[in-house]
């Protein structure tokens, strides 16, 4: 996708969320409503099929054309599988399979694929009760193999994640698959490429976390005069927006590392990187804008909610900062202190 058609994309996105994806949406999503018409208009203008090639069916934009919009979807807190949905759209493509319209997710764990048949069982799988199909990474003779199963051959338990939204865990016991492929995308690749975009969401709604305590700050009176202008204030700002800006900056950086690596391979370092810096930041910059605005902020009715509890939940989809911090540790200390600068100033990780 060319940088015209790229900023066009995002900007009627940007501009789409910001006028469709109101509280009474958010909120409806939490006590159980379907947002339906929300969700057509999410995939007439072709976003779960961002990444996915133009001969089959998709738009044909780039992995980071896909990382961008999600960036904006978490930005408003768009409370659908969008990039759950575009994940698997990928992924089938990849495989050489055709996405078909409807929400969809990602089932990302230890699962057997033998004979035509899925095994296993994964917990904490987003959107898992809405989705109309559920997509696989798992490997099948010891080779990587993208699978498809329809919601009616699986089993779902339904738990809502903090945030309110229908994640649940996934059964398969034997289940038969709608579509299956091989793939040069591993199980592996496929949980580097949703924590990269859970990175994005969180970055987005990072973003949103400091406009809105910033601005709340500047209309707060207190003493006759903006709360914005107590040092105490302005430090804790200073330290939300430094945590914000490097949550960005890592998100925006390996996203441009797995773009220009290509779909199977580069930018895990990155990856692993981002993912590490948006969940060990996500509590900080959670508790200091909670802190900033005071009562008002724990308020249902005020949106400061949509976004924190969306980032306590995003940090530990698709591996937590224990998790993805682990691997740079052991990648590091495989490849040898010689190492150590060059993996970090290459972006990659050591070998």
């Amino acid at each position: 996708m060319d940088h015209d058609t790229r900023e066009m994309l995002l900007d009627t996105a940007g501009r789409f969320f910001a006028e469709r994806c109101g509280k009474d949406i958010v909120n409806g999503v939490e006590k159980g409503v379907w947002p339906i018409d929300f969700w057509k208009e999410i995939e007439e203008m072709g976003l779960p099929l961002t990444a996915v090639p133009e001969d089959k069916g998709g738009v044909g934009g780039t992995l980071a054309d896909l990382m961008a919009v999600l960036r904006l979807a978490g930005e408003n807190a768009v409370p659908v599988p969008l990039a759950e949905t575009a994940l698997a759209n990928l992924l089938m493509a990849a495989a050489g399979g055709t996405p078909a319209p409807g929400p969809a997710t990602i089932v990302l764990g230890n699962l057997t694929f033998d004979n035509g048949r899925l095994t296993g069982k994964v917990d904490r799988v987003p959107f898992a009760s809405v989705a109309g199909r559920f997509v696989a990474a798992a490997k099948s003779g010891g080779k990587p193999v993208v699978v498809v199963v329809a919601k009616a051959n699986a089993t779902v338990t339904v738990t809502p994640s903090h945030a309110g939204e229908p994640y649940g865990t996934v059964a398969f016991d034997k289940a038969a698959c709608e579509f299956s492929g091989a793939s040069a995308v591993s199980a592996e690749r496929a949980l580097e490429l949703a924590a990269l975009a859970r990175a994005m969401q969180m970055a987005g709604a990072a973003d949103k976390v400091l406009a809105t305590t910033v601005e709340y700050s500047k209309q707060r009176v207190q003493f006759g005069r903006s709360i914005s202008t107590f040092q105490a204030i302005q430090h804790m700002l200073a330290e939300l927006a430094s945590c914000v800006a490097a949550t960005i900056a890592s998100a925006e950086a390996a996203s441009r590392d797995a773009d220009e690596g290509g779909l199977a391979d580069g930018g895990s370092f990155s990856i692993a990187a981002a993912k590490t810096q948006a969940s060990d930041f996500a509590q900080r910059i959670c508790a200091i804008s909670h802190q900033s605005m005071g009562a008002m902020g724990f308020t249902h009715e005020h949106i400061l909610h949509h976004y924190t509890r969306r980032l306590w939940v995003w940090r530990r989809d698709f591996g937590s900062e224990s998790f993805w911090g682990e691997k740079i540790g052991a990648a590091v200390a495989k490849a040898g202190p010689q190492a150590l600068w060059p993996s970090l100033t290459s972006s990659k990780y050591a070998a």
